[in-house]
């Protein structure tokens, strides 16, 4: 087990609380590596040996590699991964005050499994909008502390919590953040201007939007009597953007390798920063503007999508093909979708 590695991934899905954190994460290594951004809504001069990357939405990343070969003779070595995850999110109106608590609406994004997220330490981190000094602006936040619980209900209260029930996502995920009388005024905007004080050193902002995410403040950790597992949120699909980003700056300079980081996954992709989005497809045009060059490079390129495997589970075996079931630390799984 490479210790270090396992550890270097824990860390970096601490620090990567959502897309927006990811991303700018990601850069901060390649650009230590040398490393170059370009603008899409600038001109690119790319060189032989250059080493770039793109990125959308602050959410999606492109990085490439481009070695000495043609890319029209030898294509591309591609690791597509994505950078979002099922979890909860802010509603763009979310102030609630009741039962003399303030609250805050949330919305499911992806497919979450919703009863883990009962009883978690939670803090809120994102991407917020907003005029400073006459300039629109974007920033990251993370309040990193515990800020926000979602309680389940007293088993006195609800004696058949056991035999299972079905949540109601308006009414039981609301996260309770503090107290404050129900005819207070319960400005969140205001504590989110705070908070770019805090982090950024910015005041006297107009905050106009924010997209904002719930997450459990508990690290991530290898687990096991023999060390066997990582335990973390997130594993889906920090965990490939990791590796891939590993991949990408320890490949030697042989071949031209690219990495592609989409958001969006977990809700369908379509986006314009989604992989079912042009983003890839539009970096790529750019590298060849020549359409042969550009289908040639494509023919003579290899891309590996890569994310989590669902193993066999111990206590639901029946859940999986027998010939079929994927073994924990057995190795790469490969999917296959049926053609139909």
């Amino acid at each position: 087990m490479n210790t270090f590695l396992n550890h270097s991934l824990i860390d970096f899905i601490q620090a990567s609380p959502t897309p927006f954190h990811a991303v700018a994460n990601m850069v901060t290594r390649l650009e230590a590596a040398g490393y170059q951004r370009l603008f899409e809504r600038a001109n690119w001069s790319v060189q032989e040996g250059g080493l770039y990357y793109v990125i959308r939405n602050d959410s999606s990343l492109i990085a490439f590699k481009l070695s000495a070969c043609k890319l029209a003779d030898t294509g591309l070595r591609m690791v597509g991964t994505h950078t979002d995850s099922p979890c909860l999110q802010l509603k763009p109106l979310p102030e609630i005050n009741k039962s003399n608590c303030r609250q805050l609406g949330i919305a499911v994004y992806g497919g979450a499994l919703l009863s883990p997220w009962f009883d978690r330490d939670l803090s809120i981190a994102g991407r917020v909008t907003f005029i400073h000094r006459g300039k629109l602006q974007s920033k990251i936040i993370n309040f990193q502390r515990s800020i926000a619980l979602i309680p389940n209900l007293a088993i006195h209260l609800n004696r058949e919590a056991n035999k299972g029930w079905v949540i109601n996502q308006q009414t039981e995920l609301p996260a309770i953040i503090g107290l404050g009388l129900s005819d207070e005024q319960f400005d969140f905007k205001a504590l989110l201007a705070e908070q770019l004080s805090i982090e950024h050193d910015i005041q006297e902002v107009e905050l106009l939007d924010f997209e904002l995410s719930l997450f459990d403040t508990q690290k991530g950790e290898i687990i096991g009597i023999n060390e066997d597992f990582i335990s973390s949120a997130r594993l889906d699909n920090l965990f490939s953007c990791f590796a891939g980003l590993e991949a990408l700056l320890n490949s030697d300079n042989t071949k031209n390798c690219l990495l592609v980081c989409n958001d969006h996954e977990e809700v369908g992709s379509c986006s314009t920063c989604g992989a079912d989005g042009p983003f890839l497809e539009q970096v790529l045009k750019r590298l060849m503007p020549d359409p042969v060059i550009y289908n040639r490079c494509v023919q003579n390129s290899l891309l590996i999508s890569t994310d989590n495997a669902h193993a066999l589970h111990p206590n639901y075996p029946n859940k999986h093909d027998e010939l079929h079931a994927p073994t924990i630390n057995a190795g790469p799984v490969i999917k296959m979708q049926p053609i139909v």
